[in-house]
């Protein structure tokens, strides 16, 4: 048998859906016919199955796949299998933990200790979480904890030694922004790529499973090398858009990548995405660059590219064809980033179609005009609501009704798209869409700022491969097979939704036990 190249697209079989319902499409039942990768016919009368393969689903519903518009893909292989120290409330709690995990082999990586995940922002006692604290743990093994968002990390010794920094120039251990993605990118190193591969395609099958079939890829490296080296081994389960960042930006225009180029050798499944450029930091290092300070500090958080850096760099990518995802979480980070579209629009070089601005925490007033009038996206991760929280009513206090605001956003005519940030947040496009509607993780938990909570059909379309509440004649036959509609669920019901079956270009990525298909 002669295998297709790896830059030809996968063959597909010919499939004939019987009996469906369709998401957002009026009442009844359905025949979808599917060929060639793509969705060619959709009618409520019967279709000729000529030499297809007749797939009954007996009223189950088929609507199109997800998609993850935000993810770390390596730094979640890793940091799914790491421990979390999410739910601890101090310092001490914390440093606790440490002694009682240290040794534990299920948390060894290879000598070191990594956890993730910290919320310090109501812990009473945050200073006595410092270099000098974890070396009292260990001397001999490093010790790194990041605080979540992974904007920050605290080390002892040895872990500040891993990366070149010294007491003498990390005092207390605390590593931020560019030092601290220095440690992030170096740890996320460490693991055999084989290893990671391995870890990929499992993954890969825990999308499937949940009905996605597409991610952005925003890992902070070479990322269609990786891709390519995991096509050549057998991945085949989703699509991937690659980031690229500035330490990259030089590579990529060099090689004439463009946003929507195929990367060689992965079936045309993964393309050059968008050009990656973080602002500012986060909220929960408290190093979101804000127009008001702190409570109780001087502290307006980090720009981590100056106005005119931003400027020049996002110039550079779009004169050379790359849509822009700029990470900027504080209302001063924004209007930094806004500023400088402008001037390039101006200048007749106006942000790519589908340029997005990540995150998009804090929001001013004044801002959502020009966001929309660029024509920009706003990609956000509506579990970071629920887990920051705490954080917002305390680093925001007086602002939390400018946090996460997508209903404001979206009212003003600004598309979204949703996605989790993972491993900040996991990879689970539900749970994302039971947020957006609800502010809430469920379980009685306080909804934060209800105003902003938005209707199903806008949770649901902002998460799907194309961005509709139905399928498309004639679109890609990236598809999912659930068992209810989700636009007629509240967001316990989304939470439980059931998918039976995961399709790719007409291929199965994914079919649930006991599902005849």
């Amino acid at each position: 048998m002669t295998l297709p190249s790896l830059d030809t697209p996968l063959p597909s079989p010919k499939t004939l859906f019987t009996n469906a319902r369709l998401v957002g499409w009026p009442a009844g039942s359905y025949s979808v016919l599917v060929e060639n990768g793509a969705v060619t016919q959709a009618s409520s009368t019967p279709i000729d199955a000529g030499d297809a393969t007749v797939v009954d689903l007996a009223g189950l519903w088929l609507a199109p796949s997800l998609v993850d518009w935000h993810t770390h893909w390596t730094k979640n292989l890793i940091g799914i299998r790491r421990y979390s120290l999410a739910d601890l409330k101090s310092a001490a709690a914390v440093l606790d933990a440490v002694r009682a995990r240290l040794n534990d082999p299920d948390y060894d990586e290879d000598g070191f200790f990594v956890a993730v995940n910290m919320r310090s922002g109501e812990w009473p006692d945050t200073p006595a979480l410092n270099r000098l604290a974890l070396d009292a743990i260990s001397t001999s093994k490093p010790i790194c904890l990041n605080f979540n968002g992974h904007h920050s990390y605290v080390c002892n010794t040895l872990g500040l030694a891993f990366v070149g920094f010294t007491p003498e120039t990390h005092p207390d251990g605390i590593l931020y922004e560019t030092d601290a993605f220095k440690l992030s990118v170096a740890l996320t190193s460490r693991p055999d790529a084989d290893l990671l591969d391995t870890w990929s395609d499992e993954m890969g099958r825990h999308a499937a499973s949940l009905g996605v079939t597409e991610i952005v890829d925003l890992e902070m490296a070479f990322n269609d090398i990786h891709w390519q080296r995991r096509f050549a081994k057998g991945f085949r389960g989703l699509r991937v858009h690659t980031g690229i960042y500035p330490q990259h930006l030089d590579r990529a225009l060099e090689k004439g990548f463009k946003t929507g180029d195929v990367v060689p050798g992965t079936h045309g499944q993964v393309t050059i995405g968008p050009f990656k450029l973080v602002t500012d930091g986060s909220l929960g290092s408290a190093t979101a660059y804000c127009k008001d300070p702190y409570p109780n500090s001087c502290n307006h958080g980090l720009l981590t590219h100056g106005p005119d850096e931003i400027d020049a760099l996002c110039l550079r990518a779009t004169r050379g064809k790359l849509r822009l995802a700029v990470h900027a979480i504080g209302d001063e980070a924004l209007r930094c980033t806004l500023d400088a579209l402008e001037s390039h629009k101006s200048a007749g070089y106006p942000p790519l179609a589908g340029s997005t601005i990540e995150h998009a925490q804090l929001v001013d007033a004044p801002e959502i005009p020009r966001f929309k009038e660029l024509g920009l996206v706003a990609s956000v991760q509506p579990r970071h609501l629920v887990d920051d929280a705490e954080l917002a009513h305390c680093h925001w206090p007086g602002r939390e009704d400018r946090a996460y605001a997508f209903k404001t956003l979206h009212d003003a005519g600004i598309p979204l798209r949703m996605g989790s940030d993972c491993p900040i947040a996991p990879l689970q496009p539900w749970e994302a869409i039971a947020c957006a509607i609800a502010r809430s993780g469920g379980d009685d938990e306080a909804v934060f700022e209800p105003q902003e909570i938005i209707d199903v059909e806008t949770a649901w379309k902002a998460s799907t491969s194309n961005c509709r509440a139905g399928i498309d004649v004639g679109g890609r036959a990236d598809l999912v097979v659930i068992d209810k509609d989700p636009l007629t669920l509240d967001a316990e019901g989304i939470r439980r939704v059931k998918v039976l079956g995961t399709l790719l270009g007409g291929n199965w990525t994914h079919k649930a036990k006991g599902f005849a298909a």
